[in-house]
C-alpha cells in the first residue's frame, strides 16, 4: 500500500491497493481511520477495508492482541455482526476486510426516516441485542457501543460494527490526538477505567436505544469532564409518555443503572423485556385499530342512510354524491375499504398509525352525521306540511251552497294543480 490514513499523504489520494485488495473508492473516515470500497480480484467480490490510522511497529503486545480479538470476532457469524473476511497490516497499519454493506449508520438511518413508528424502533433495539448476546456468549465483549457504530440495512437489518476496536485506546495508538469511542455512551465503569464486561454494553445499548427515542444522548454536553461527571453520577433526563410509554422507559432506566449488578445481566435479559414490551404496545396497537374499523363501517352504515333518505325526498343527486363519499373514503383508508365485512379480521397496524386513523375516522363521522341530521330535519318539515294543500277534489251539484273555507290566495292551488291532482287520484300518469 503505497499511501496510508496516518502516512501524512493527501487525504483525496487513494492508495492502489491495500494487500491484495484493489481499493475503488473511500467510504468512510472516523476517529481510528479510513474506510474504503476495495475488489476482491481472487474471491470476486466487492469488500469494505478499514484501515487503522495507528502504527503498531512499537506496540507488540498491542499488535498481538489486535490480531486476536480481531481473529475472535471474525468467528462470530451472526446475522446482526459484521462479517469479517480478512486481517492484515502493511506498513504497520493493520487493516481489517469486511462484507460491503448496503444502507445508513443509525443517525443518518433515523434523520431519514423522522416518523419511524415505535415497533420498528424496538426490532432494531432487539437485533442490537441480540447480536451482542451472541459476541458475549463467546467471550467478546464490544466496548464501544454508539449509534455510528450500528448500520441499517437496506432491508431493515442491523449490523454491529468495528468489536474490539475500542481496544486500542489503551495504548498510544491515540497519540495523534483522537478520542477513541464516545463518553457520552460509555458505561459508569468504564468512564472510570475499571475492568468491563458484558453488563458494560447493556448500558452502552441501552444509552443508544435512548437517543432512538428521545434523538439526544443520555448525558449530552459540550464539556467533556462535565459529560464524564453525569456517566458516573447521574440520571438522565426523563423521557416523556410521547416518547416512549412506561414500560419501555423502565426498561432503559434498568439497562442505564450506574451499578453493574442492578443492570440486566445479559443482553438476552434486555431483548426479552423488549419482546415484552413489543407484545403489549401491539395489543394497543390492534385496539386503536379495531375500534378505528369500527369507526370506518360506521361512517358507511351512515352515508349509505343518507342515500336511502335522499331517496325518499326525491334528491335526484343522492346516489352520485353517496357513491363519491364511499369511493374517496376507501381511498383515504384503504385499509379498512377491505374488511368492511362484519366477520374480516383486523391484520396488524402500527399503533401511532392506527390512531391517528380513528382521529380522523371520528372528525369524519361527525361530520356525516350533520349532513344526515339535516336531510331528516328535510324530512320531518316536509312531513309536518298540511294536507290542506292538496286541492279540493269533492264534486257538488250546482246551485249547492257550500261553505268555503277561508284560505290564503297564495297558497291557493292554481287550477292546472287541481286538475293535475284529479287526474292522478283516478290513475292518470
Amino acid at each position: 500500500m503505497s499511501t496510508t490514513a496516518g502516512s501524512g499523504a493527501s487525504a483525496d489520494k487513494l492508495p492502489p491497493t491495500i494487500g491484495r485488495y484493489r481499493v475503488v473508492e473511500r467510504i468512510g473516515t472516523g476517529a481510528m481511520g479510513m474506510v474504503y470500497a476495495a475488489d476482491d480480484d481472487t474471491l470476486g467480490r466487492r469488500v469494505a477495508v478499514k484501515v487503522m490510522m495507528g502504527d503498531l511497529e512499537d506496540e507488540p503486545e498491542m499488535r498481538g492482541r489486535f490480531f486476536r480479538e480481531a481473529k475472535i470476532t471474525g468467528q462470530l457469524a451472526h446475522r446482526n455482526i459484521v462479517t469479517v473476511f480478512d486481517l492484515g497490516e502493511e506498513d504497520h497499519h493493520p487493516f481489517i476486510v469486511m462484507e460491503l454493506l448496503a444502507g445508513l449508520a443509525l443517525p443518518e438511518y433515523l434523520a431519514a426516516t423522522p416518523n419511524l413508528s415505535l415497533d420498528v424502533k424496538i426490532d432494531l433495539m432487539m437485533q442490537v441485542c441480540e447480536g451482542l448476546q451472541a459476541a458475549h456468549s463467546k467471550g467478546v465483549v464490544h466496548r464501544d457501543i454508539k449509534p455510528s457504530n450500528l448500520f441499517v440495512q437496506n432491508d431493515g437489518s442491523v449490523k454491529i460494527l468495528d468489536f474490539g476496536v475500542a481496544r486500542l485506546a489503551s495504548s498510544n495508538l491515540t497519540r495523534h490526538g483522537f478520542l477513541v469511542g464516545t463518553p457520552e455512551f460509555m458505561s459508569p465503569e468504564q468512564a472510570r477505567g475499571e475492568a468491563v464486561d458484558a453488563r458494560s454494553d447493556v448500558f452502552s445499548a441501552a444509552g443508544v436505544f435512548y437517543f432512538m427515542l428521545t434523538g439526544r444522548g443520555p448525558f449530552s454536553s459540550n464539556d467533556l469532564p462535565k459529560m464524564l461527571r453525569a456517566v458516573i453520577h447521574d440520571d438522565p433526563p426523563p423521557m416523556t409518555e410521547a416518547q416512549a410509554p412506561d414500560s419501555l422507559r423502565r426498561a432503559l432506566m434498568k439497562a442505564l443503572s450506574k451499578a453493574p449488578a442492578e443492570r440486566y445481566q445479559q443482553c438476552a435479559e434486555m431483548q426479552a423485556e423488549l419482546a415484552k414490551v413489543r407484545r403489549a404496545q401491539g395489543g394497543v396497537a390492534h385496539r386503536y385499530a379495531q375500534a378505528a374499523l369500527d369507526r370506518y363501517r360506521q361512517v358507511v352504515a351512515t352515508i349509505e342512510e343518507r342515500r336511502a333518505l335522499g331517496h325518499s325526498l326525491g334528491r335526484t343527486d343522492i346516489d352520485r354524491a353517496a357513491t363519491t363519499a364511499l369511493a374517496r373514503l376507501a381511498a383515504r383508508f384503504p385499509e379498512f375499504a377491505k374488511h368492511t365485512n362484519a366477520h374480516a379480521l383486523m391484520e396488524p397496524m402500527d399503533g401511532a398509525l392506527a390512531q391517528e386513523a380513528l382521529s380522523s375516522l371520528q372528525t369524519r363521522h361527525n361530520a356525516e352525521l350533520a349532513s344526515l341530521a339535516a336531510l331528516k330535519m328535510e324530512a320531518g318539515a316536509a312531513r309536518a306540511r298540511p294536507s290542506a294543500e292538496l286541492p279540493d277534489l269533492t264534486l257538488h251539484r250546482p246551485g249547492m251552497h257550500v261553505e268555503a273555507a277561508p284560505v290564503d290566495d297564495a297558497s291557493q292551488p292554481s287550477l292546472r294543480d287541481r286538475a293535475a291532482a284529479f287526474w292522478r287520484k283516478f290513475g292518470g300518469t
